[in-house]
């Protein structure tokens, strides 16, 4: 039977070839025919085995053509940039911060930019031969022939076979130039024919092709557990036994586990992840609520009769359900969520004989995988031992001696978490049905939030908007989401946390009719407890950002790229008519208008100029460092500063010495010392006199001095005087009074500088940007650095206009001034990427710290402990 089939194959190929313009290889062959008898009844039964096998090579020529026609993996290349922008733009909210869950965020927004950017590299470089000619010029000119030729033969019935025949002929020499130029894409293999039995089946593609277990567990667990936070151990255990080899002969579920923890710690989002990673299909999850099998309440023996032979049906619905599934598709993963809810009766009655052996069943369990899940003992997770509180004599033993109680006393509590949690689910669910399943899995409370909240927030997004929208949320923001969910009694899991994001971001978002291609910063005003939006269009693409490519340059590249490919796709159009036509013995007539237009199509696209990937430095304006004499004056002017004791005359030193750096001709751009600052605790008398030392220091070429108060609207005029002072000295120190009134333009100006280096082609990555701030806590300041809590917060009723908490993390170093003594006192200056001294707070952190307007604890307390 294989050998007929074989022979027919072998007999079919060339046609199947030249119809549609693929080659297809032996090893797509030899799967046609010797790995499709174990699925031949499934497929094609009005067929014998022989045409199945030519229609399975046939389909999957198709499959090749089209994914040909459809860019090849275009959904996936575009899935990729957005991926590249979305990392890109959150790492440059993001990389400053040093704190442990921001770092967590950071590694892995790096590891998809990677991931993406090498994703995108290897696709231009698949791609990018089809931008030349796709013929040679003697080709090129029979080619232009044959459409003249078509244009002016008269197509009548008695005069086609000329013009037939000079298509047919074009038709076989393009397909050699196509396969050629596009040998890996145009080819048929193995993977394509298990692609379509797949479909045909239901079958998986690691059952048709087998693949290496080891590999396919390690990428599921990888890819796991960038879906679910902090669970490391629970998915490993889990694709542990789904990796391992089953008994032959069993008709038990591939893998059966109790998943045993709080709400919203991500029990579903586990099952869903092995449906999508180990089974490669979302949709093969089935969710059952099993609150609705629950036993209903006997108030009479009448009542009685009636829940017993309710009892009865919910068995044989619940069982019915799950042979629903299973005879449908085998390879399912089944959720059985709040199995705790159930009855017993019906739990025990139904899921017994399937977890045991299966072989009561009529339908086969053994390709499934089943998922049960319950919140039952989970508070045993939190819960420690109590025992004194009730009981005198243990209270003064405790009293005595906490230690040696703990060590002595006989308690549940000593026992491991998970043991406290499986005596509870016994109690309720039954030890013989924990003891057929494969794992119980306690999953515990997460502590990564801000992970979570992100990787929701990116789900929420995507279901919402698709690729057209990143949206980012700072940690403040996410912090103030948490107290919000606190204090509205939402929760603390991952159920409570999408119910916020979707009401106090999703919501706003959804109100402002964004407009596409946007990129939305959700953070907080200082000192406040409001969310602020801020909206900017992607200006430049992804792309062009990260691969320095020239603006526009890679959206060009692209255009071109899917023109041509339109191009090539008209003659698999043509060949497709032509062949159909041929079949059905019908007038080529048709055919004119297709072949004019496929000819020109061609020859505007492959004898039009090639646009190129042109990858340019950034695009800023010429300038001039100061002179040799200007340098020496400074470095005199530092040495005359570090001499006096006065903490106006430390800051400007500090301020003169990094100027001095960042004159030098041989300055390393990618070491680039501490230039943006914030000076707080001056009072208007000592910030009168570091105006004055900073411009008698450096004098008005290097100094510039910008005021901002309740009224400022001058943000346009403002960031202009800027840029032409900083573009006829790059070396300039500007002092920014009063960030938190800076309108809109001139705050969007701030963060380009602080991100860029770079605004309206004007270099600043040689200035040094300060800013002062009268939202600073002046009692934690106070407090944290001078040891004084007599200062009493006397900014609550300043107005904030332009200040989020996004800024406070692009600083690179903040100075303190003394608050009682501002001009002759101590200075405490505190740089960006640092722990505080005795603090476990790192740099930004503390930061928004020392800027919220009142104490989140006890003022009796230090407030970083």
């Amino acid at each position: 039977m294989e050998e007929n089939a074989a022979v027919m194959l072998n007999g079919a190929k060339p046609e199947l070839q030249k119809k549609y313009g693929v080659s297809i290889s032996a090893a797509a062959v030899d799967l046609a025919v010797r790995g499709l008898k174990p699925f031949a009844s499934q497929l094609y039964p009005e067929d014998g085995p022989p045409q199945k096998c030519v229609r399975i090579l046939e389909d999957a020529c198709k499959l090749v053509q089209t994914k040909f026609g459809n860019f090849g993996d275009e959904i996936e290349f575009n899935e990729k940039v957005y991926e590249l922008g979305r990392s890109v733009v959150e790492l440059i909210e993001l990389y400053r911060d040093n704190s442990f869950d921001s770092r967590f965020w950071v590694d892995r927004l790096r590891s998809e930019r990677d991931s993406a950017s090498i994703h995108m590299n290897d696709f231009i470089t698949r791609w990018d031969f089809i931008r030349s000619p796709l013929f040679g010029d003697t080709s090129t000119e029979n080619f232009r022939s044959l459409r003249d030729h078509a244009a002016s033969f008269n197509w009548t019935e008695t005069n086609l076979n000329e013009v037939v025949g000079a298509v047919d002929q074009f038709l076989v020499n393009t397909r050699r130039s196509q396969v050629l130029r596009f040998k890996s894409l145009l080819t048929v293999e193995a993977c394509h024919v298990a692609e379509v039995i797949s479909r045909l089946t239901d079958v998986l593609l690691t059952q048709i092709i087998p693949s290496n277990i080891n590999n396919h567990k390690n990428n599921a667990i990888e890819m796991t557990n960038k879906r679910v936070v902090n669970q490391e151990r629970v998915v490993n255990e889990i694709f542990e036994i789904l990796a391992s080899k089953k008994p032959i002969v069993t008709k038990r579920p591939r893998g059966s586990f109790l998943l045993v923890g709080p709400t919203g710690v991500g029990k579903r989002e586990i099952a869903k992840a092995v449906a999508l990673h180990w089974y490669c299909d979302a949709t093969r999850l089935v969710e059952i609520d099993m609150s609705e099998y629950a036993e209903p309440p006997m108030k009479s023996s009448a009542a009685y009769d009636i829940s017993e032979s309710g009892s009865k049906s919910k068995h044989q619905h619940l069982r019915n359900r799950l042979n629903e599934v299973v005879a449908n598709r085998p390879y399912s993963v089944i959720l059985l969520d709040k199995i705790d809810k159930a009855s017993f009766d019906t739990v025990t009655r139904v899921l017994l004989p399937i977890l045991s052996d299966g072989s009561a069943e009529s339908v086969d369990f053994s390709k499934c995988i089943i998922f049960m899940t319950s919140s039952v003992g989970s508070n045993q997770l939190v819960s420690s031992c109590a025992c004194y509180k009730g009981d005198e004599v243990l209270w003064k033993r405790f009293c005595s001696n906490p230690l040696e109680f703990y060590k002595n006393h006989d308690c549940t509590f000593k026992d491991s978490d998970r043991a406290r949690v499986l005596i509870e689910a016994t109690k309720i669910i039954g030890a013989d049905l924990l003891l057929s399943l494969d794992k119980i899995l306690v999953v515990g409370m997460f502590h990564n939030k801000m992970a979570v909240a992100r990787l929701l927030l990116r789900e929420i997004i995507r279901e919402n908007y698709g690729e057209s929208l990143v949206v980012h949320a700072s940690n403040a923001a996410l912090d103030l989401l948490f107290l919000r969910a606190r204090k509205q009694r939402l929760g603390v899991g991952g159920k409570a946390i999408k119910q916020a994001l979707i009401k106090y971001v999703i919501s706003p978002l959804s109100a402002a009719n964004l407009l596409s291609n946007v990129f939305v910063c959700v953070d907080t005003f200082v000192g406040t407890s409001k969310l602020s939006f801020r909206a900017q269009p992607h200006g430049r693409s992804a792309a062009d950002l990260y691969f320095k490519f020239k603006v526009g340059t890679f959206d060009i590249f692209i255009a071109d790229l899917k023109m041509k490919m339109e191009a090539v796709n008209k003659i698999f159009h043509l060949r497709s008519e032509f062949f159909d036509l041929s079949e059905s013995g019908q007038s080529f007539s048709p055919l004119k208008e297709l072949t004019l237009e496929t000819c020109d199509r061609l020859l505007s696209c492959f004898m039009s100029p090639t646009p190129q990937l042109v990858c340019v430095d950034k695009e800023v304006a010429p300038y001039d460092l100061p002179s040799v004499e200007e340098k020496l004056k400074f470095k005199s002017i530092y040495r005359s500063l570090k001499r006096k004791k006065t903490s106006i005359a430390k800051a400007t030193s500090t301020i003169v010495d990094v100027l001095v750096e960042m004159s030098d001709s041989s300055f390393d751009f990618s070491n680039s010392p501490r230039r943006n600052y914030m000076f707080e605790g001056l009072n208007q008398k000592a910030k009168t006199k570091l105006i004055g030392c900073l411009s008698e220091s450096l004098g008005d070429s290097f100094f510039m001095y910008i005021k901002l108060d309740e009224n400022y609207q001058g943000g346009k005029e403002g960031k202009k005087s800027l840029i032409g002072k900083v573009k006829d000295n790059p070396c300039m120190v500007v002092l920014i009074d009063g960030v938190e009134f800076a309108d809109v333009s001139f705050y969007k100006g701030l963060l380009k500088i602080f991100d860029k280096g770079i605004l309206d082609s004007v270099d600043f990555r040689r200035s040094i940007i300060i800013l002062t701030s009268e939202m600073g806590n002046k009692r934690r300041i106070a407090a944290a650095f001078f040891k004084d809590r007599s200062i009493s917060i006397v900014n609550q009723g300043v107005k904030i206009t332009r200040f989020r908490t996004e800024l406070l993390y692009r600083l690179d170093g903040i100075m303190f001034f003394d608050l009682i003594k501002p001009e002759n006192g101590g200075i405490h200056c505190v740089h960006g990427n640092s722990y505080i001294k005795n603090s476990h707070l790192p740099f930004s952190s503390f930061l928004c710290r020392l800027f919220e307007a009142r104490f989140s604890v006890s003022p009796l307390l230090p407030f970083y402990i």
